[in-house]
């Protein structure tokens, strides 16, 4: 059952991801203060992450299929955005939107190894 919601949350997230994401840009605020807009990018992209790695199983092969899964729909993500009125591409979101996925899968796989010991 655990399963089975998280993977509705985990499903859900990522369509809410892509709901923002294709927004025009004359409908969403201008957050690119300071760098906000990246670690926004980040931080959406690490809580789905989270919640697939707390999801998945140890050692398993799906894991990694669900991680690269996972990046490739970060690269999607930010191609589609090419289509989207007054939106644009960029490389550094993406790189933000990488670096959420893997700082929080890495780190809590780390975390759920370690405290199994």
């Amino acid at each position: 059952m655990k399963s089975r919601i998280l993977f509705a949350i985990f499903s859900a997230w990522m369509c809410i991801i892509w709901a923002l994401t294709s927004l025009p840009a004359n409908e969403i605020p201008d957050i690119n203060l300071f760098g906000i807009d990246k670690l926004a990018h980040f931080g959406v992209y690490f809580i789905w992450s989270l919640i697939a790695r707390l999801n998945a199983k140890d050692k398993s092969r799906i894991n990694i299929g669900i991680f690269i899964f996972m990046l490739i729909m970060a690269v999607l993500d930010e191609c589609h955005q090419h289509y989207i009125p007054g939106r644009n591409v960029s490389i550094y979101d993406l790189l933000a939107n990488w670096l959420g996925v893997i700082i929080a899968w890495f780190g809590c796989g780390f975390y759920l190894h370690r405290s199994r010991r």
